[in-house]
């Protein structure tokens, strides 16, 4: 009776065991070599990171300098993570081509998401991520385009939304011109931080095309997007033309006739008053106005 009772406690230790036996070969591999850990980033930083490491490489055609700036990283959001996080295979000495082949895309692509997969399945159904994914000539963005490699911000910070609408314009010249020269792009630009920049309308990373229901953009949803910073926003409010060049009747007819109107009008008014102004003076020099007349 008294081994039937003990039977539980033997078969509990022998558990108890084989779970040690083999979690904790497994967590001791983990914790020497987990490539989530900047423990060995030193042996990468020598030579990445030292003053000499000006050395270019060639990316898809582009000379791309293989240097790190051990403070900017170190302070970034991943200044914790080992270089081997994103940077997966490689060893530290000199790369061999197993190494580096097809390097660029894993990571600026394929660790990213590996972390980030809800944020990575948002990209990869946007407008951009169909691009990359699809019919793309290479120059649309990838996760890194946006989220420089070694010195990535938090997206709410400060310093990250400052450079958003200059992110843009790498691509959207011409939208960044319009948003310039509407209230947004000037408060913003003027230091009102609040603002709205291009990510506030467009989103980050599920951005898609006006005409696509789902975008933030879309008629169905605008008024909900501007209702973010505008409080009690209708329809008419969310119906001002954003993104308009009035010097294009292209971007808006409509904008395009009125602008024209008033340079019309501001020319006839100048005009007007430049030949009254001439004739006004012309006629006092004629009638001895500003002549001297001297009193003896």
């Amino acid at each position: 009776m008294r081994a039937l009772s003990t039977l539980p406690l033997i078969l509990g230790a022998a558990c108890a065991a084989a779970v040690l036996g083999f979690a904790g070969p497994a967590a001791a591999a983990a914790t020497a070599s987990d490539p989530l850990t900047a423990a060995d980033n030193e042996a990468c930083l020598r030579c990445h990171a030292s003053a000499d490491a000006d050395e270019m490489v060639d990316v898809d055609g582009e000379q791309e300098s293989i240097g790190v700036d051990r403070e900017v990283y170190e302070s970034s959001r991943h200044g914790q993570l080992a270089c081997t996080s994103c940077h997966i295979g490689f060893k530290p000495g000199v790369h061999t081509t197993e190494q580096t082949d097809g390097w660029v895309e894993t990571a600026m692509i394929g660790a990213c998401r590996d972390c980030h997969a809800d944020i990575f399945q948002m990209y990869r159904s946007s407008f951009h991520g169909e691009l990359v994914f699809g019919q793309s000539n290479g120059e649309a963005p990838v996760c890194a385009d946006c989220h420089e490699a070694h010195n990535i911000l938090p997206p709410d910070s400060a310093e990250f939304r400052a450079g958003i609408d200059d992110l843009c314009a790498e691509c959207h010249e011409y939208e960044l011109q319009t948003y310039l020269d509407s209230y947004h792009g000037k408060a913003f630009h003027l230091g009102e931080e609040k603002t709205a920049v291009c990510s506030d309308c467009h989103g980050g990373h599920k951005i898609l095309p006006a005409s696509d229901p789902e975008s933030m953009v879309s008629e169905e949803n605008l008024v909900a997007t501007c209702a973010q910073c505008h409080p009690g926003a209708n329809e008419n409010f969310a119906g001002f033309l954003v993104h308009v060049d009035p010097q294009d009747p292209q971007s808006s007819l409509l904008v395009w006739v009125f602008y024209a109107a008033y340079i019309m009008l501001i020319a006839v008014v100048f005009t007007f008053g430049f030949v009254h102004s001439g004739l006004y003076i012309y006629r006092g020099f004629k009638d001895g106005l500003y002549k001297r007349k001297h009193h003896g």
